[in-house]
């Protein structure tokens, strides 16, 4: 499986998605297997003492495509696609991603492009050790924890540059005493 990431006006993900499923189907007809998704995560909200699942993009202006065939000769293409900015592409102009790139957008693709809250147990002094869900399987590193808003922050690799992504988290059981 190839897979790419295409970049595109922030918060018309949607529409530009649609415009590249179109696109793929017209110009591939029958050989038609490009799969996009919008890269989500599944974020739990407190409101007014409520909790609230809502979806949010972890890179806004950004979809990861897949696809078995090389999708190369598209690149001038979709470039000219209404509010696409193109394939994101490497030094050598390649845009096949590879190494932790490959690692993350493969991640994403077996969550199916959303990524929901991770079970995990947390005790104070102790690093947090995740039971279930995505980040089980995450290669990227949590570096900090927020018990209230029940969420971890993790780094990964994204194109050479370090990016910091707050992430679901459900805690099962925790070491908080009263009074902590």
């Amino acid at each position: 499986m190839n897979y790419y990431f295409i970049a595109c006006r922030s918060s018309k993900e949607e529409k530009t998605k649609a415009h590249l499923l179109r696109f793929f189907a017209r110009e591939m007809g029958e050989e038609f297997d490009v799969q996009i998704h919008i890269p989500m995560r599944q974020m739990i909200d407190r409101r007014k003492g409520k909790k609230l699942m809502n979806n949010k993009p972890i890179l806004p202006g950004y979809l990861l495509v897949a696809s078995e065939e090389d999708l190369s000769p598209f690149i001038q293409d979709v470039h000219r696609i209404v509010s696409c900015y193109g394939f994101l592409r490497y030094v050598d102009k390649s845009i096949t991603l590879r190494g932790v790139d490959y690692t993350y957008a493969a991640w994403i693709m077996h969550n199916k492009g959303t990524i929901k809250p991770s079970r995990a147990i947390f005790k104070k002094g102790e690093p947090i050790k995740v039971i279930d869900g995505p980040l089980q399987d995450f290669f990227g590193t949590i570096v900090a924890v927020d018990y209230r808003h029940c969420r971890a922050t993790v780094e990964f690799d994204f194109y050479d540059v370090v990016r910091r992504v707050s992430m679901p988290v459900e805690f099962i059981e925790s070491g908080k005493g009263i009074g902590e």
